[in-house]
């Protein structure tokens, strides 16, 4: 006789749509500290009297151990990337648990929309098997009903100003303002929020993005968006729940540790960052009770997903070193072919009152064509993509470039690019070239260089014949000739050193 127990997978559908939808960063982080909850407090409130005293943290301190097989009552399965799977001996405590859950949300995190499977278990039959018969039955629940999680707007009702919804609620601010439940519940998490996430004695995070370290007149901040890659499939791949587990710890260990990194270089650079943001005894580095603020500030830092905001100048080089570490730290975590981890990244740099979603969406955008480039060269490392809004933008990716970066010689955007790599589109060649322009041309010369770019042969070869009058060159790639001809197949390379020189530290360049 089969060994039957019943599986739950859960999963928080369309967790950025939810986070990013609002342009306040202070209830972004409610938000992202909401969704944390939901898998933490509210997941071991709903189990309840299931399995009383159970020990949330087993599955990671004993991941070989599965209890079930021992005819537990209940037991965590693994959580992460997302989900949660859990075992229970009988069908109703799975049902009782999933109403008790997610009421439980709609209480506590109005807006959430989750998806879930309840399922026979074979404990018997071939692990990987069956936890793939309860991914794709999960998908279909997914798309074939959409519940509910907000209260309807109807003709009679205001609209928040916040989210959209309709107001039911009162802050108590200075004006007494009318919120959505949506909104209420974000910015109550936010100080929560803040409170959990702290750096050392000297700094401190803040939950406004004008406070990032732009000084006056300079209003741009990046919103960095990073995906790990393959990850479905690494975890797909799993054969036992053991590797499963151990899976799902050591990617949220590498994200943790690489993150941590990330924060005590910006510490030890702080001194370097002041400086080349124009920061002295007289001018000083914004402060929230007498800590110094981070130029930084993360949102979701998940097992394999990342989102954090930053100074504009600060975006693209933080996203690079996210990825130099993450690979660093990932590269024990081998696939079936026996290569570690790796990530992309996409960097909007935008306007900082511009509308915060929009942008996040860019750099979701961004890092899905970093994605693409990387599958095109059947490459697997780290890749990178930015994008400068100096102005309003609207539309796709590709639109916007196809718009704006098209010349009748060719195409001005030369990224995405692969970072520890010293090849044609290596970050490392791209940072070296944008270094030796910046040292060796005039800012004049660098302006008429960004406006020939846009113009004919006729222009290109009167500037071409004029700085090798003065002896200047422009930065080489190896076996390319656009250090004489500019564009070559249709494509340069320069157009993104001279936005590079504006948006990356000049203590690097």
């Amino acid at each position: 006789m089969s060994n039957i127990v019943y599986s739950v997978l859960a999963e928080v559908v369309s967790i950025q749509k939810y986070v990013f939808g609002s342009n306040k960063l202070k209830e972004n982080l409610g938000a992202s500290w909401l969704i944390q909850e939901i898998y933490k407090k509210t997941l071991e409130k709903a189990v309840g009297n299931i399995s009383t005293g159970y020990d949330f943290n087993a599955w990671k301190e004993t991941p070989a151990e599965f209890k079930m097989k021992n005819g537990a009552e209940f037991e965590v399965g693994y959580i992460g990337g997302g989900n949660a799977l859990l075992f229970f001996k009988n069908k109703e405590d799975a049902e009782n648990f999933i109403k008790k859950w997610t009421a439980s949300i709609l209480y506590l995190s109005p807006g959430v929309t989750t998806a879930v499977k309840c399922s026979k278990f074979d404990l018997d039959s071939s692990f990987s098997e069956e936890l793939s018969k309860i991914f794709a039955e999960l998908h279909e629940n997914k798309y074939s009903q959409i519940p509910n999680s907000i209260i309807p707007r109807h003709g009679i009702t205001a609209e928040c100003s916040h989210s959209g919804y309709s107001m039911e609620n009162c802050w108590s601010d200075s004006e007494n303002t009318y919120l959505s439940a949506v909104a209420m519940a974000k910015i109550n998490a936010s100080e929560l929020a803040q409170k959990e996430l702290e750096v050392e004695n000297k700094y401190c995070y803040t939950d406004k993005l004008d406070e990032l370290g732009q000084q006056k007149g300079e209003s741009h901040i990046a919103i960095v968006h990073i995906d790990g890659n393959g990850m479905g499939k690494l975890f797909q791949d799993a054969k036992t729940l053991e590797e499963l587990r151990n899976l799902s710890c050591s990617v949220k260990k590498v994200t943790s540790d690489s993150f941590t990194e990330l924060v005590r270089h910006v510490v030890d650079k702080f001194p370097e960052i002041e400086a080349a943001f124009g920061y002295d005894e007289k001018h000083k580095w914004p402060e929230e009770k007498g800590k110094k603020i981070m130029p930084f500030r993360p949102i979701i830092i998940g097992g394999d997903d990342i989102t954090f905001v930053s100074e504009g100048r600060l975006g693209i080089y933080l996203a690079k070193l996210f990825l130099e570490f993450f690979e660093t730290n990932g590269k024990d975590i081998k696939d079936n072919e026996g290569r570690g981890l790796s990530a992309c990244a996409g960097v909007a740099i935008t306007k900082t009152k511009y509308p915060f979603y929009r942008g996040y969406e860019l750099s979701e955008e961004l890092c899905g064509n970093a994605k693409k480039r990387r599958l095109k060269k059947e490459d697997q490392g780290s890749w990178l993509d930015f994008h400068i809004s100096y102005g309003g933008f609207s539309g796709t990716l590709s639109s916007i470039r196809d718009s704006h970066y098209k010349t009748p010689l060719g195409e001005l955007i030369f990224r995405p690019y692969k970072v520890n790599s010293t090849d044609e589109r290596g970050f490392e060649t791209f940072v070296r070239n944008t270094k030796e322009l910046k040292n060796s041309f005039p800012n004049n010369k660098i302006k008429e260089l960004r406006q020939v770019l846009t113009l004919g042969d006729v222009s290109i070869d009167r500037f071409m014949k004029h700085i090798d009058a003065r002896g200047l060159k422009l930065p080489k790639i190896q076996g390319k000739n656009y250090h004489t001809e500019i564009f070559e197949n249709k494509i340069t390379p320069y157009f993104d050193m001279i936005e590079l020189m504006e948006f990356y530290p000049s203590f690097e360049l």
